[in-house]
């Protein structure tokens, strides 16, 4: 056999390994992310709200496989090598789950998003910068969204994990403040958290942008002036409604990772308490209002809305003074990574007005470069909410 004939059958046969490799990566992902659909069938006191199996005795999730990390619902392990700082943020965060909670889910009342009317944006609201990130003022969120221009769910291009650390805020009546509210509300509200799909749209019954959350996992804080207690609590959610889950204390540090399938199948959200090592993980079904696109990655600060006690039915925020989202990132199917700190023109930046959209009362610091920058995101109430003396 002549040398260049040898030659070309090796590299043939090299191409067909190559493909099999490839083909049975494929299969291999594809049983995974059934998986995480599939083993989520212990139900809750929530309808639409499914857990996992408690893992068994001696489990690690450190050491186990790709499928025992599906079926008990802890977020897959990232390649050490080729994304080694969200493999060094999903180790420590593995590595502290040692208390899998499993008390009953508290569901919050459904904001009303999904019945809000859509249509194109107001003109002044969407003047932009000739280059970088949009801004985008509305009535109930700060934060970041990435967005890509996809119509349909697409298995390499979709967002389908986004992940951060939370500081758990220490929340207040606004400073200054002679009274609970002016308009006499019993609760001043605040969320933060990651999501998939949470996305603005324009609200034809208040005559303002509004954000729309999609599949979510974060903190929830709750100023009840009535009761004179102020409660914090992990969460998670599609936006329709929220079900608060296990309590955290301010202080504490709060890590959240989502994964998204697409169309109407439910969406995975993975919550832990990294200060007391309390963690579970939840299949959140999607009501389909809005089928899964994975077109948006979102970081945000949110006040609950739409059905609140002022004439836009927004809740009033809390005074959080500061929270920070940390170690912040999102991936598409094929594993490009995706950051908070992005810079292009794909990505707006939200700050929320107050109620009557005359000043800013929640702003974000985005960064731009280096760790910090592409990770990091710092959140400041500011404004009425934060001084007291809001318009109710």
């Amino acid at each position: 056999m002549k040398p260049s004939t040898r030659s070309s059958m090796v590299l043939t046969l090299a191409a067909a390994l190559g493909l099999s490799f490839a083909t049975v990566a494929a299969a291999q992902s594809d049983v995974v992310r059934n998986l995480y659909v599939s083993a989520a069938n212990i139900p809750t006191n929530v309808a639409g709200v499914h857990t996992y199996a408690t893992p068994r005795e001696g489990f690690n999730p450190l050491t186990a496989s790709d499928e025992e990390l599906a079926t008990y619902g802890f977020p897959p392990r990232p390649d050490k090598q080729a994304d080694a700082d969200h493999y060094a943020l999903w180790a420590r965060a593995m590595g502290a789950a040692k208390i899998r909670w499993h008390g009953e889910l508290k569901p919050m009342s459904a904001s009303g998003h999904g019945m809000m009317p859509t249509g194109s944006l107001p003109q002044e609201v969407m003047a932009q910068v000739p280059a970088g990130p949009k801004q985008m003022p509305n009535i109930n969120a700060s934060g970041v969204v990435l967005s890509n221009t996809l119509k349909t769910w697409s298995n390499t291009a979709s967002f389908n994990d986004i992940w951060t650390v939370i500081s758990v805020p220490v929340a207040q009546l606004p400073f200054a403040s002679g009274s609970c509210y002016n308009s006499g509300a019993t609760d001043l509200t605040e969320l933060s958290f990651a999501g998939i799909d949470g996305r603005i749209i324009f609200n034809a019954a208040t005559g303002y942008p509004e954000f729309i959350p999609g599949e979510q996992g974060g903190v929830f804080t709750d100023v009840n002036c009535g009761a004179g207690l102020t409660y914090y609590n992990a969460y998670v959610g599609w936006e329709s409604g929220y079900s608060v889950v296990f309590a955290v204390n301010p202080g504490d540090l709060f890590y959240t990772e989502l994964h998204a399938f697409g169309g109407c199948n439910p969406g995975s959200v993975y919550v832990e308490d990294l200060t007391t090592l309390t963690y579970n993980s939840y299949s959140v079904s999607n009501t389909c209002l809005v089928p899964q696109i994975g077109r948006y990655a979102n970081w945000m600060v949110e006040r609950l809305c739409c059905n609140g006690p002022g004439t836009d039915g927004v809740w009033p925020l809390a005074n959080t003074i500061g929270i920070s989202f940390e170690g912040a990132a999102a991936l598409n199917g094929s594993g490009k990574t995706f950051y908070p700190g992005s810079q292009a023109t794909s990505t707006t930046v939200l700050t929320m007005r107050d109620n009557g959209n005359t000043q800013n009362i929640e702003l974000v610091n985005q960064g731009s470069s280096g760790f910090q920058g592409q990770h990091s995101l710092f959140f400041q109430t500011t404004g009425c909410a934060y001084t007291g003396g809001c318009a109710p």
